[in-house]
């Protein structure tokens, strides 16, 4: 496409835990057992005034929910445990509202920048020294148009209007939803502002031709640029 990419290094970082979170799985550790049953042994006591239950086990760990309600009546705020940043490289693109549902292909650069194309013609391909879909940062996917009589993947992309989704299916099986915000067209050769960044809000830009398309080189004057916003798991 004729644009260059950034290549910047980030770097995730992990909540720790204080000790007020050490001090509530004591707690809890220590509820659990005491409301856990018996281990089911024998009981010599053979009185008929003492009833019987039916052993049911349960998970030696204190489930979220054990956990949260436990937590609540202790007065102790649990800390906010962020979703791991996704590593897996994306593997198909859903787009509904104009049918797409493609393969994604990983795709480097050239020595000019000029970013590769799929192999497969109908496959999408993700700029792959950039983010993962729902990374910080910018994914970039590129698709052909295809020509204006005989569109390909991303021949309408055009017709996308804000808030229509995007979900891009990672390799790991997790699927990524984005939503449309806006759309830019820019000259063949030049690159919307940002773009291929690997900081920031998580986004991703869907990237074809458009404009005046030139018979004798089989070429379209410009780029167009879909920009979309996370919008979590799919």
């Amino acid at each position: 496409m004729g644009w260059v990419w950034p290549t910047l290094s980030r770097r995730a970082r992990l909540p720790a835990h204080g000790l007020a979170e050490a001090a509530l799985l004591a707690v809890v550790l220590g509820a659990t057992l005491a409301f856990m049953p018996s281990d089911g042994t024998p009981s010599t006591d053979t009185s008929p005034t003492k009833p019987t239950q039916a052993f049911v086990p349960m998970p030696a760990v204190p489930s979220q929910w054990l956990v949260g309600v436990l937590a609540a009546a202790a007065g102790v705020s649990l800390p906010v445990i962020e979703a791991p940043i996704p590593t897996a490289a994306p593997a198909m693109i859903l787009i509904p509202s104009i049918n797409v549902h493609r393969a994604v292909e990983p795709v480097g650069v050239d020595r000019r920048g000029v970013m590769y194309q799929p192999q497969n013609l109908w496959n999408a391909g993700w700029y792959k020294a950039g983010p993962v879909p729902g990374a910080p940062g910018d994914a970039v996917i590129e698709g052909h148009a295809g020509y204006p009589d005989a569109p390909l993947i991303f021949g309408k992309l055009r017709q996308l209007r804000a808030g229509d989704k995007i979900v891009v299916v990672l390799a790991d099986g997790s699927r990524r939803l984005f939503l449309v915000d806006s759309q830019s067209i820019w000259p063949a050769g030049t690159s919307p502002p940002g773009m291929g960044q690997p900081y920031g809000p998580s986004r991703l830009t869907l990237i074809t031709c458009t404009g005046p398309f030139d018979d004798h080189y089989k070429t379209y004057a410009d780029r167009l640029a879909v920009e979309a916003t996370y919008a979590g798991l799919a």
